[in-house]
């Protein structure tokens, strides 16, 4: 859509995966985006419609507008868009962790790990299947955790334009706080390094345990990206 970036995806009803975002249009042209976008969900029968604001939304006065057609901030959606800064990294990997890149072949195990971690409706996991899959053939890396030869752990390294984007860093419920999660990531962060990219980011619930863990890594909070909806 001219002005913003539409992601919809019904199967997940949820404003992490509906909303606009990359929201760049000059003061006289806001109103119009904002219905634009509201007839767009509408149209398709979807129950709210949901923009994604973070430092980069122009204009800066778009939150008060939508506050004004009655959006409301989605309380515990905000995020934190975290940078890491050079810190020594060898030391933080635990060595009962081993972790693998994964083959097409392990998808289907890789996606129901990642649903089991987050605690996801099983029903989304077709659609998971087809991201995780696309994602990998545009290069991205995705990997599995074993502890004791089980899978325990995901996360995907998607490098594009010279930056490193970390995602899905999840570990089963029983397995947590044996530093499978910091090892995930430090593991895709290397390889971050590896290839040669200058930026190396992630995003992850404002204020929550993994942003703490996070910043023991060498992560920091760069900015926060906020989810404003609306029902109909």
């Amino acid at each position: 859509m001219n002005g913003a970036v539409v992601i919809h995806c019904p199967e997940m009803p949820v404003p992490l995966f509906n909303n606009a975002t990359n929201i760049n249009v000059d003061d006289d042209e806001a109103e119009n985006l904002l219905n634009r976008v509201i007839n767009y969900f509408s149209s398709r029968g979807f129950p709210f419609a949901c923009f994604r604001i973070s430092p980069l939304t122009h204009p800066r006065s778009f939150t008060s507008l939508l506050e004004h057609y009655g959006f409301e901030r989605k309380q515990g959606y905000e995020q934190s868009v975290m940078v890491f800064q050079e810190e020594p990294l060898e030391d933080k990997l635990n060595p009962a962790v081993k972790v693998k890149e994964i083959s097409e072949e392990e998808i289907d195990l890789f996606d129901r790990l990642l649903i089991t971690s987050f605690e996801m409706p099983i029903e989304w996991k077709e659609v998971f299947d087809k991201i995780t899959l696309e994602w990998r053939r545009k290069g991205a890396k995705h990997y599995l955790a074993y502890v004791e030869g089980k899978p325990v752990g995901t996360t995907t390294l998607f490098s594009l334009m010279k930056t490193g984007g970390i995602f899905s860093v999840g570990t089963l419920k029983e397995y947590r706080r044996r530093g499978i999660g910091t090892t995930l990531t430090v593991h895709a962060l290397m390889d971050s390094i590896d290839e040669g990219n200058d930026l190396h980011t992630l995003q992850t619930t404002k204020g929550g345990d993994a942003e703490r863990l996070y910043k023991k890594i060498g992560f920091e909070i760069d900015h926060t990206i906020s989810y404003f909806a609306k029902k109909f």
